[in-house]
């Protein structure tokens, strides 16, 4: 888990989760340190073989979810593909 600070200065949790048959996973150099900064679509690092996710957890009122994956998590109960540089929700 990294530990990282939005542009309002509240922490946010990055959490990478291996999922079945993925060997390992890796940070890009320095971006596994408490405070490293991080741009939209940037790089910090990846998983070896296999299907994985990323779990980020933000302070509750510092973002609201795009209604989209709202939606599909909770109605439809289903996931929602995103690739990296996609919008998931705004700072309100």
């Amino acid at each position: 888990m990294v530990v990282r600070r939005t542009p309002t200065n509240a922490k946010i949790a990055v959490v990478a989760v291996g999922a079945m048959l993925v060997g390992s996973i890796f940070y890009v150099e320095g971006m596994d340190q408490t405070g490293a900064q991080m741009k939209r679509g940037q790089c910090i690092g990846g998983f070896k073989y296999g299907g994985s996710t990323v779990i980020v957890l933000y302070p509750p009122g510092e973002v609201h979810l795009d209604e989209d994956l709202v939606r599909n998590s909770i109605e439809q109960s289903c996931e929602t593909l995103m690739h990296v540089g996609w919008r998931v929700g705004i700072k309100e």
